[in-house]
């Protein structure tokens, strides 16, 4: 399958960002209506690309738009961050997004949310450390004091979240595709302290070593939890494998992996943790309706991650979500069994009706 050609963002003569655009170079009459657009906010590494693969399985009723981070192909560098945790770059990339949306509503005439039939809008797809720019959009809609001089929070414009008023007439929901824990102030699992080892402080490593053993570490499936799941001789390719040639030629980045790992919501774990939980569990419930989907075989650190956020919504191990109170809250959680990291890729029609079924479900 062939990637989807890349088209240019120019928002200001300082920030270029490519996008794909499923629908580009579609006569307006062959459009539908009413539709609903999802943009993907892709991982550490994986450029915009890396969504092809799920492209055919979406229904024509959702437009799929993705655009490539500063540092990824052909979109502007990356920003020199110069505070603790990348704090300047987490509220840079924020405002970023905003700038995105704006161009999309301005410029490729994404429809808004409807007041009355609650069809149509944007909603926001996360995937891995994509999911770091929907917590400090959440966090930020939850700001309720002075922000803290370690978190992203103080880095952002003194005029405010650009294109706010896009949060009431577009952003319809956020769905967060398998958050790490460092997303979560989570410390490291088993899993990523043994695949990352010889690779990290105090070890020596260049760049491409690095990012490799990121990328077979990110891609790895954990042992089977029910008997009814694939046996491990018949699992997909794991690690950078589950790309294939021709996907991992133009998706993956290795030289975007280190400054991937640099940018956080706050300094300090601790803080990152308070800032998501009070995004994901505030009093009152979120802000924006949020889904989460995860596969049940992914890698430990995305699977306590998972788990920590059905924690926070109420949901036990035996429930597929929480009742009455859990629609009150307007979350939602899907599994896509027996894959893992790259569920899109392994997955693509399981993994497009779980977003689907999460968009009607959280329908404002």
């Amino acid at each position: 399958m062939s990637a989807p050609e890349f088209q240019q963002a120019r928002i200001s003569d300082d920030l270029t960002l490519v996008y794909v655009d499923s629908w580009h170079g579609r006569a307006k009459g062959d459009l539908p209506e009413r539709y609903t657009t999802v943009v993907g906010l892709h991982g550490v590494g994986f450029n915009s690309a890396v969504w092809t693969p799920l492209l055919p399985a979406l229904p024509s009723s959702i437009r799929f738009l993705a655009y490539n981070q500063r540092s990824y192909a052909r979109s502007s560098p990356a920003f020199d961050a110069t505070q603790p945790g990348g704090t300047d770059a987490t509220a840079t990339y924020l405002c970023d997004l905003m700038e995105f949306l704006r161009f999309a509503v301005d410029e490729l005439g994404v429809q808004g949310v409807d007041e009355e039939t609650h069809e149509g809008g944007i909603v926001l797809l996360g995937w891995s450390k994509g999911t770091v720019l929907c917590f400090s959009l959440l966090s930020l809609i939850h700001l309720t004091s002075s922000p803290s001089p370690t978190s992203f929070l103080a880095h952002l414009p003194s005029s405010g979240l650009p294109h706010a008023s896009l949060l009431r007439t577009h952003l319809r929901s956020l769905i967060l595709f398998e958050p790490p824990g460092s997303a979560l102030g989570r410390p490291p699992t088993d899993d990523y302290t043994s695949a990352m080892k010889a690779v990290s402080p105090p070890h020596s490593s260049t760049p491409t070593e690095f990012a490799e053993a990121f990328a077979g570490w990110i891609g790895m499936y954990a042992p089977s939890a029910s008997a009814d799941e694939v046996a491990e001789e018949l699992l997909p390719p794991s690690g950078l494998d589950a790309l294939g040639p021709e996907l991992r030629k133009v998706a993956w980045e290795p030289a975007c992996v280190a400054h991937g790992f640099s940018w956080r919501l706050a300094e300090g774990a601790e803080e990152v943790q308070r800032l998501a939980e009070s995004a994901l569990k505030p009093t009152g419930g979120v802000a924006l309706p949020v889904g989460l989907i995860y596969g049940t075989r992914t890698n430990g650190y995305c699977l306590d991650a998972a788990r920590t956020v059905e924690g926070w919504w109420g949901i036990s191990d035996d429930a597929q979500d929480g009742g009455e109170e859990q629609a009150k809250r307007k979350t939602a959680v899907r599994k896509v069994p027996g894959t893992n990291h790259f569920a899109f890729i392994h997955e693509p029609e399981a993994f497009a009706k779980a977003v689907i079924e999460l968009v009607d479900e959280l329908s404002l």
